[in-house]
């Protein structure tokens, strides 16, 4: 019989029988396993013999490979494929001596009672000596032996991000490559993440987590004082432009997906919530955002609803001439003057004043004396109820319900001949004008960051109209800045 020799098979020594003797006849009777046998294929392990009278059989050697019926190697072409096996040599296996010293390194006893920084950076560069697959093999038999916890657990932010790199060279781990800082604030670059595989040991996974923890964290941080810089320079701006310039403030918010983690993870939602527990919530953008609110209403000098004004005022009347001076001082620092000069014309209980400020601000006041009690209206829409409190005093209050405001105060006056010497304090609160609440609930509302509708049409600041220019100069844009932006919106891509 022919024999089929694997590439790799070695000869092996031809046995011969030491008693020569009479070979028996074969059996005449018809052997089924005989006739099984001629149509198996083995991988050729030396010569068949017979065994001498009186010795033991031989088992089949292990490295034997595995039998194949004729039709089968028919099939193949006349060519057997490598055995398959799981043998354990296909694990590479760890130097007796590298693992030794990792050990020695993460093993406590009564004298060496804890893994220090040295013994973190030994276990290092040791791991580091490692192939590819010899480290991971190190790596899973450390999990096992419970040394790979005692690592991770001595290791600081900054040695358990040069661990994770150090995985990542050896091929363990894969990371997700985050951004780079944005903006003239600088707003914080998204950090790099390593995903966090089902695959990985336990104790790996535990410190990749760790590390998320501790970018996301850091990431939190840097935006809060991000948003920090951006309320310093809404607060330093001299101008509308300048606040656009700026752009509005951007959120910051890490989502699970950073983590890689796989839906079928079963540990997969405990990890994620313990990253999210750990970072917390970002700090809102909504003080950001008042401040620019509170910011824009001053370069337009409009007051920002919630601000409180303080003022005192001193008047004198003389023949029919009325010199004021005002201060103002409100919640937000701002501290304001005005002086107007005026006439006033009477006549029975109706008194009329006419008033124009140095800046050339006009104002009309009208008065109606009923005796204790005073009523009036000036050209702003302010309503004003004074009511006597003796000869020389009275209290007030006032409203405007255009402008929100509310306020109060008392006067004391003082007349001498034709002359009248005036006094009064008081304060006068701010709410959310009505048309400040209507642009809350308004869709279609043009913020200050949102480019006017006439600009997104392409309209170019000639084929406005003379009141559109004048109200959009209102707001400090200038036919520069409409040109150029213009040309950048014509450039984006729709």
């Amino acid at each position: 019989m022919s024999r089929i020799d694997p590439s790799s098979s070695t000869p092996v020594p031809i046995d011969t029988p030491t008693e020569p003797g009479p070979t028996p006849p074969p059996s005449r009777a018809k052997d089924t396993s005989v006739s099984a046998a001629r149509n198996e294929v083995r991988a050729y392990d030396g010569p068949t013999h017979r065994p001498l009278q009186g010795s033991s059989s031989k088992p089949a050697p292990a490295s034997s490979g595995p039998a194949i019926s004729a039709g089968e190697l028919a099939a193949r072409g006349g060519r057997l494929g490598p055995a398959s096996t799981s043998s354990p040599a296909s694990t590479p296996e760890v130097p007796d001596s590298v693992y030794s010293a990792l050990r020695s390194h993460l093993t406590r006893n009564l004298i060496d009672w804890r893994v220090s920084g040295s013994d973190v950076k030994a276990v290092h560069t040791a791991l580091g000596t490692l192939q590819p697959g010899t480290y991971r093999a190190a790596l899973e038999r450390m999990e096992r032996d419970g040394l790979l916890g005692e690592y991770v657990k001595a290791q600081d932010p900054d040695t358990r991000k040069a661990f994770l790199e150090q995985a990542e060279s050896k091929g363990l781990l894969e990371r997700r490559k985050g951004t780079a800082p944005s903006g003239p604030l600088g707003y914080p670059a998204e950090p790099d993440f390593f995903r966090n595989d089902p695959k990985l040991p336990e104790s790996l996974r535990g410190a990749v987590n760790e590390h998320a923890m501790d970018v996301g964290s850091a990431f939190y941080r840097a935006h809060t004082e991000y948003l920090g810089r951006y309320v310093d320079a809404v607060n330093g701006a001299k101008r509308l432009r300048e606040l656009r310039a700026l752009g509005p403030p951007q959120q910051a918010q890490l989502k699970d997906n950073v983590l890689g983690i796989g839906r079928k993870d079963p540990a997969g939602e405990a990890y994620a919530a313990q990253w999210r527990r750990a970072l917390g919530p970002p700090d809102s953008v909504n003080r950001a955002y008042q401040t620019v609110n509170a910011r824009m209403r001053e370069l337009t000098d409009e007051r920002p609803g919630g601000s409180i004004q303080l003022h005192g005022k001193g008047s004198l009347t003389s023949h029919g001439v009325k010199l004021s001076d005002e201060v103002q001082v409100d919640t937000r620092g701002r501290v304001g003057m005005k002086e107007e000069v005026g006439v006033v014309l009477s006549g029975g209980p109706l008194e009329v004043e006419l008033a124009q400020s140095r800046s050339g601000e006009r104002s009309v006041e009208t008065t109606l004396d009923l005796g204790l009690l005073k009523l009036s209206v000036d050209s702003e829409g302010t309503k004003k109820m004074e009511l006597g409190a003796g000869k020389a005093a009275s209290v007030y209050v006032t409203v405007n319900e255009q402008k929100a405001e509310l306020g109060g105060g008392v006067i004391a006056e003082l007349e001498a001949g034709d002359k009248k010497l005036e006094g009064e304090t008081g304060f006068n609160m701010k709410a959310l004008a009505a048309d400040r609440v209507r642009e809350s609930f308004d869709k279609d509302h043009r913020g200050l960051f949102d480019p006017p509708r006439e600009l997104e049409a392409g309209t170019s600041w000639d084929a406005l109209t003379a009141k559109q220019r004048a109200a959009y100069e209102k707001q400090d844009w200038t036919r520069e800045e409409w040109t150029q932006t213009l040309a950048r919106e014509q450039r984006r891509p729709r």
